[in-house]
């Protein structure tokens, strides 16, 4: 067994939501602005990082082709997503200038294959002794439709479960592996109020209907019901292992986070 790093691995995952905004005609541009903020913290990060960054679809999506002559609406997103991926993968690079932008473009097998695993643990090795690089991954829509399409009944979308799977993979390989969600809210809500701190042990399905409903993002395939779901079934088979939720729309709240203090929700085992 390989003993495990005595460093802090960052993940942070971005939604959609975040990434993009709604203008006055109903149409979404990118959000060149806020993804420059987060870059300016991540750049100046101390320990390694990870980024997880949905948005290709919805980049795509800004350049002005529909597709309508596609018929399957699942073939149409993948279009969009090969389309938004490079620009997408190209603004988190000339947003964190110091580092270096490794993109990586995964599935749920690669994460869950034995062999897939240990290449992308070797890469994530390699590169955390000097922490002049960033990884930034997206899943890979042109091949699989498993982030496009309904899994497991509606529970998992969107970049959330290759955030789980990523989780899983690098507590194998750091001490202390944070993972921040950048979301549309400031935190898990109740009663339209932030709870600071939320016990896995709590997240009942039914209490998770109660907080959340079922619906989804507008622009992504997940949302907080899908995310929290995500997020107690990961602590529970994870060790060593810390939860954010926090308002992606506000970069300052990852830059409090980062600093030690207290925002948004954490999500503890």
């Amino acid at each position: 067994m390989v003993e495990k790093i005595n460093n802090k691995l960052s993940i942070i995952k971005y939604g959609s939501n975040t990434l993009v905004k709604q203008e006055e005609d109903g149409q979404i541009s990118i959000d060149y602005e806020n993804i420059q903020a987060h870059g300016s913290i991540i750049n100046s990060i101390q320990n390694p990082a990870i980024i997880v960054s949905s948005g290709a679809i919805a980049f795509g999506k800004t350049f002005k082709n529909d597709f309508q002559y596609v018929d399957d609406e699942i073939v149409r997103k993948r279009i969009f997503s090969a389309i938004g991926n490079p620009h997408l993968s190209i603004l988190w690079d000339k947003a964190i200038p110091n580092k270096r932008v490794l993109q990586s473009l995964l599935t749920h097998r690669d994460l869950s294959s034995e062999s897939s695993k240990e290449k992308i643990s070797q890469i994530i090795l390699s590169l955390y002794k000097m922490n002049e690089s960033v990884i930034q991954i997206n899943d890979n829509d042109f091949v699989t439709d498993e982030e496009l399409v309904r899994m497991r009944g509606g529970d998992f979308g969107d970049n959330d479960k290759i955030t789980a799977l990523l989780a899983k993979l690098c507590s194998s390989l750091f001490k202390n592996v944070e993972v921040v969600f950048n979301t549309s809210s400031d935190g898990v809500l109740e009663n339209n109020k932030v709870i600071p701190s939320l016990n896995a042990d709590r997240l009942t399905d039914q209490y998770i209907n109660d907080l959340c409903g079922t619906s989804k993002t507008k622009l992504g395939a997940g949302g907080m019901h899908s995310k929290l779901k995500i997020i107690r079934d990961t602590l529970n088979e994870t060790e060593n292992l810390e939860v954010r939720v926090i308002n992606g729309k506000k970069p300052e709240q990852l830059k409090s986070i980062l600093s030690g203090k207290n925002i948004g929700t954490k999500i503890y085992k």
